[in-house]
């Protein structure tokens, strides 16, 4: 059964998530056709919230109890402020948000691994690698980590035109990869797993809940 149709929460931001994604990257393509220059910019602002606001969100439902865990939402609220000051006052609009976006990268990327050390300390099998959470952090976390660098230098030298295909052409393979990962994650069917070789049992068999 399509798990979207699922109580899972986790699954279905991640669902949401690849549709924005999907619409972001058209309208930005459109954008970018036409030269407006200031209305990409701000696309691609507004993408970094989202994407960031999205995966917090995902933590939240999905993530092991704990601080990190309560802390998530917070953290998204900070961000979201600081990514408004960084665009408005700091860019006036008229450069990409690399600041914000390799923050966004860093804070993502500590989460992933917060998630999966948890994951693997919890389990002791291989089930864990079959859930469809865990791909998605690993997805996420793959991503982020390739694109990381090209986004902090793409603020200095988005200029360039060498640059800007260099660039256009690693993001719109991360982008690809990273929707055809997510969109396998969610249509994984579930394990059978032997709940005796679990502490506190498994979320709709998605993920491994285990507390810090």
């Amino acid at each position: 059964m399509y798990k979207i149709h699922s109580k899972e929460r986790s699954l279905k931001v991640i669902f949401y998530y690849i549709v924005y994604s999907i619409l972001s990257e058209a309208l930005g393509y459109y954008f970018s056709e036409m030269h407006l220059k200031k209305s990409f910019f701000a696309l691609l602002a507004l993408f970094t919230v989202v994407e960031f606001s999205a995966f917090c969100l995902f933590y939240y439902y999905a993530g092991p109890e704990g601080l990190v865990k309560k802390a998530v939402l917070p953290i998204a609220s900070l961000f979201l402020l600081f990514a408004c000051v960084d665009f408005f006052l700091l860019n006036k609009m008229n450069n990409l948000d690399s600041i914000a976006i390799g923050v966004e990268c860093i804070l993502v990327i500590l989460m992933c691994i917060h998630y999966l050390a948890v994951q693997i300390k919890g389990s002791t099998d291989l089930f864990v690698y079959s859930t469809s959470n865990f791909w998605i952090v690993i997805t996420f976390l793959i991503c982020l980590s390739g694109s990381f660098f090209l986004y902090i230098m793409a603020a200095n030298m988005y200029d360039d035109k060498d640059f800007q295909k260099q660039y256009t052409i690693i993001n719109f393979v991360f982008y690809v990869l990273k929707n055809i990962l997510l969109s396998v994650a969610m249509v994984m069917k579930a394990s059978t797993v032997k709940k005796k070789i679990l502490k506190n049992g498994w979320d709709d068999q998605l993920s491994y809940k285990l507390k810090n």
